[in-house]
């Protein structure tokens, strides 16, 4: 069995915690933020009422914009956790948890 309290205290274990960290709460708060943001200016203001193309308002384009925000943050949220992942195979490589039979 592994000893998870020397794992979490080691300096590969704290540096991964603080890179997702790093990562995960400025881009949650920017997806988050921008949901809320749209449902807000569509229900209480007339802001993205205004023509942007023909019949196509300004809705719509942030609406697109939206999907196209969340397909860019989940490719490069999986190229991170690439990363991430080789980071905590390095710090259970340290303590000696590398091989498939340990798990």
């Amino acid at each position: 069995m592994p000893d998870f309290q020397a794992i979490e205290e080691s300096a590969g274990f704290r540096e991964l915690m603080r890179r997702k960290k790093a990562f995960l709460v400025p881009t949650t708060v920017l997806f988050l933020g921008l949901y809320l943001l749209f449902n807000v200016i569509i229900s209480y203001t007339n802001l993205l009422d205004a023509t942007f193309i023909g019949d196509i308002s300004w809705v719509w384009v942030f609406a697109f914009g939206l999907f196209a925000m969340t397909w860019i943050l989940v490719t490069v949220y999986m190229k991170r956790a690439a990363k991430f992942d080789e980071m905590a195979r390095e710090t259970l490589v340290e303590f000696n948890y590398d091989k498939e039979e340990n798990r």
